[in-house]
């Protein structure tokens, strides 16, 4: 080979050595200039993304500005009060020393919150009002809160009135072997605030030597939350308003969600969440008083919920007829789906309900031992 040939060759190799170097510091800095990049990128996606894209848009309510208003007013109407809310909770009712099942006498209550399969129950009910099954005594007294206009009708308070003089007739004189029952539905004194009348109407049961059982059916709050927009055109509302309610801690919409319902009830624009306590707050203060209260309760198990009151009451096996059954499709898009959880998340429903399984239901007992 000539030295004219040899020439280039070697100037090749001298620029192919002069490159591993380069190449190995750019291999060492590649990392940190991937890292940077990626950085940015995310400073730039979160300062650019729309609230109604952004998981954090369903983070908690900002709580602390609501705490303080409760406790400023706790305080100035109260010194002595203690605003925490870390109170033991009470053994169940039905854990209560009562003797052996069935009871001679007493007064089956249920709390019908409404797209729980309640209507089949309250007319299961209404059947032992037959003299050939029973001629037991059903009591019920209510209204619809909001009108086909979509305001919430007067007067609310005439009915809560009158539900509990008729309450308080209904659990005394109790004959020896007589049983009543009875619903608690749509309008109706919120339990959060008159729990008072629950340990009354127990207590004149009890000294007649027959007994009170409180019963509720619950379901998956996502479920509920859904089954209840078929009753959205009953009330002049629009698809549009359906969840607006949920957005702040203490607005009152036109349906309630399971949980908001069994403290507040639905009683017109300071109905839900009054005090603007937290979530946690409200899903304590729910399962303390379904342990105070409820001796029945049932998760969307119909059976279980007859089986468990005919223990109770010894009554005759009646089938429980299955009524307002909504038979037509309810279509949601994705997007709505995944709000409506998120908000029902916040609002409390789903800790809740999961709270509920586990204590009423042994949801993941298995995982006790671990």
């Amino acid at each position: 080979m000539s030295n004219s040939q040899q020439q280039p060759a070697v100037a090749a190799d001298n620029r192919r050595n002069k490159s591993i170097p380069r190449m190995a510091i750019f291999l060492v800095f590649l990392p940190s200039l991937l890292f940077n990049i990626a950085t940015m990128h995310s400073s730039l996606s979160k300062s650019t993304l729309s609230p109604s894209d952004d998981e954090a848009a369903y983070l908690d309510y900002p709580v602390l500005e609501y705490q303080q208003r409760k406790r400023k007013y706790q305080a100035s109407s109260n010194p002595h009060h203690n605003p925490s809310t870390t109170t033991e909770l009470l053994p169940t009712a039905a854990t209560h020393p009562r003797g052996s099942t069935p009871y001679n006498c007493g007064v089956v209550f249920f709390f019908h919150v409404p797209s729980t399969g309640g209507a089949s129950i309250a007319n299961w009910f209404r059947k032992y009002a037959r003299p050939l099954n029973g001629n037991i005594t059903f009591y019920q007294k209510w209204t619809r809160s909001i009108g086909r206009d979509g305001q919430f009708r007067p007067n609310q308070h005439q009915v809560h009135d009158a539900f509990i003089e008729g309450m308080n007739a209904h659990v005394e004189n109790l004959a020896a072997n007589e049983w009543r029952s009875g619903q608690y539905h749509l309008v109706q004194p919120p339990l959060n605030s008159t729990e008072d009348l629950w340990y009354k109407w127990r207590a004149t049961v009890e000294s007649q030597g027959c007994q009170m059982i409180n019963t509720i059916m619950l379901r998956d709050p996502l479920n509920h939350a859904m089954s209840l927009y078929k009753i959205l055109n009953q009330k002049n509302g629009t698809r549009e308003e359906w969840m607006d309610h949920l957005e702040q801690p203490s607005g009152t919409g036109k349906w309630a969600t399971m949980l908001d319902f069994f403290l507040y009830n639905i009683n017109g624009p300071t109905g839900r969440n009054p005090h603007n306590v937290t979530k946690e707050e409200k899903v304590r203060r729910g399962i303390e008083l379904l342990q105070r209260h409820f001796d029945v309760v049932s998760l969307g198990d119909h059976t279980e919920f007859m089986n468990q009151v005919l223990n109770y009451t010894g009554w005759k096996h009646l089938d429980m007829p299955q009524m307002n059954v909504h038979k037509k499709p309810l279509e949601f898009t994705k997007k709505e789906v995944e709000k409506l959880y998120k908000l029902l998340v916040r609002n409390g429903d789903v800790d809740f309900v999961d709270a509920v399984k586990q204590r009423y239901s042994g949801h993941l007992s298995y995982l006790a031992d671990v």
